[in-house]
């Protein structure tokens, strides 16, 4: 099966990880969700056609992080009745410079400039930048 059609369902256990460590605390705002799938979906995707498909491999690493990331979201959604986008962004940072650390520690940082993405990042980006305005 191709990286594109296996996305999905790695997106699936990894957002049901998130929901794991959130539970009944707090609701997620709609605009939340979209945000991650997306943000994450390019990610993975990146990851996938850099590396091969790991995810038999890395599944166990991959859901604690997203467990993770559902616990981050909590921290930040602190003082709010749900789950915002503001606190998804938060919570993102958290996770990526957790897994940016990781990813150097294995030496993989060296090789993203030797072998660039062909996927675009300029979406996620973009509304990154629309949220924090």
């Amino acid at each position: 099966m191709a990286p594109t059609e296996e996305i999905d369902y790695i997106l699936n256990d990894c957002f049901l990880a998130v929901g794991q460590a959130i539970g009944t605390q707090k609701a997620l705002d709609p605009e939340v969700i979209v945000w991650w799938r997306a943000r994450y979906r390019v990610a993975f995707l990146n990851a996938m056609i850099r590396n091969g498909n790991s995810w038999e491999r890395d599944r166990h690493r991959v859901t604690a992080v997203g467990r993770f990331l559902g616990e981050r979201a909590l921290f930040h959604a602190d003082g709010h009745s749900s789950i915002d986008l503001e606190s998804a962004l938060r919570a993102s940072a958290d996770v990526d410079s957790g897994c940016q650390m990781n990813a150097t520690r294995e030496g993989v940082a060296g090789l993203r400039a030797q072998y660039p993405s062909e996927v675009s990042l300029a979406s996620t980006t973009q509304t990154e930048t629309r949220s924090a305005n």
